[in-house]
């Protein structure tokens, strides 16, 4: 059997394995991305809102809230840079009454904690001046809230990465990883060969837990999170702000999403399944008509469905969100494992600073 020797592979061609590959080959000389799709981003990364995030969210010295700070940074300075299409728009997360509003300004001093600049409540007759459609009692105007073509920076970073001489492989789905001495072996589906590796890095998504339990460290457990959207067949380039309800345990909630082309969507929702599944029809369109109505004037008609994606989730239904895990496999006895678990949201937006965070595990900064 063939045999061919890597510095460094990267399992997941996702936005995030592609910024990792990208900023490590500036690094390294020999790097492998492998993955099991016919191209990247098949999956997280393209079935989402493609929302840069401001880190109001995530609590305060979490990963998510660091990362998704630096990252809005980051990615705005990306996408400058290499004329990839982007809005930065601005987000409202509406509240509809004094009980909410009460939230509303727990959120913005969260975000404040976080680092996130130009934060603002703003009355009804504010909101209206940037939103004349929408409906509420108060809002928190998030101003580094912006939307921005997903394939586009995935495509670029993988041009970049291959220019700096490392190796992509798209049809390669690991079967089997074992570690020999101070080496990785890792052999892939339906191939004669197999790769060895000083370094593996995993950020495999909805399939990261499997991929560390191939070498054996298998505590770690993926949950999938499904969320639908729909499609409004009318308001197009009339909303000028993402448009948020308040945050759920298990999601940002059902919001106003704007493309690029000027359309809108909503979504999605959240709910856990036992599969990968992407179908989806009609059923839920009342559900979220009753969800947008309160802030939209928008009949049941205007809506269709659109499509939807999974989210990796740590956290079992109910549970407070978990943070990021990215971590070396050194306390287990896997030397220079990098394992990558439950990168969802705001994993698009932290991806450049995520690639920062290994980069900086492997020259042990971190």
């Amino acid at each position: 059997m063939e045999h061919y020797k890597f510095d460094i592979i990267v399992i997941g061609a996702g936005i995030v394995g592609l910024s990792i590959a990208h900023e490590l080959s500036n690094y390294y000389d020999n790097i492998l991305l492998v993955e099991k799709e016919d191209t990247f981003g098949r999956h997280v990364s393209s079935r989402n809102s493609e929302v840069i995030h401001s880190g109001i969210y995530y609590p305060t010295d979490s990963l998510k809230a660091k990362l998704c700070v630096e990252g809005n940074k980051l990615l705005y300075d990306f996408v400058e840079k290499y004329d990839i299409d982007y809005k930065k728009c601005g987000k409202l997360i509406l509240a509809q009454d004094d009980s909410e509003l009460i939230k509303l300004n727990d959120l913005m001093e969260n975000g404040i904690m976080n680092g996130v600049e130009g934060l603002k409540i703003l009355d009804c007759d504010e909101v209206n001046k940037i939103e004349p459609l929408v409906n509420c009692y108060k809002a928190l105007y998030v101003p580094s809230t912006g939307i921005v073509d997903s394939h586009g920076v995935m495509k670029r970073l993988e041009q970049l990465t291959k220019l700096n001489e490392s190796t992509i492989c798209y049809n390669m789905e690991v079967e089997d990883i074992n570690k020999i001495d101070d080496k990785y072996e890792i052999k892939f589906k339906n191939e004669d060969y197999f790769v060895t590796s000083d370094i593996v890095v995993n950020c495999a998504g909805l399939w990261s837990d499997k991929i560390s339990s191939m070498v054996g460290i298998d505590d770690y457990k993926i949950r999938y999170c499904k969320g639908e959207y729909y499609k409004l067949h009318k308001y197009r380039n009339e909303i000028n702000t993402l448009i948020y309800p308040l945050p759920t345990k298990i999601s940002l909630g059902i919001h106003t999403v704007i493309h690029l082309d000027g359309t809108i969507s909503f979504g999605p929702d959240a709910y856990y399944v036992d599969d990968i599944n992407y179908n989806m029809d009609n059923s839920k369109k009342e559900y979220f008509y009753d969800k947008v109505s309160k802030y939209l004037d928008i009949s049941i008609e205007d809506m269709n469905e659109d499509f939807s994606g999974i989210r990796p989730k740590i956290q079992k239904g109910g549970e407070e969100m978990k943070d990021f895990i990215i971590e070396s496999g050194i306390d287990r006895g896997f030397h220079n494992f990098i394992n990558l678990i439950g990168i969802e949201s705001p994993g698009l937006t932290s991806s450049l600073s995520i690639a920062k965070y290994v980069r900086n595990i492997l020259l042990g900064i971190v």
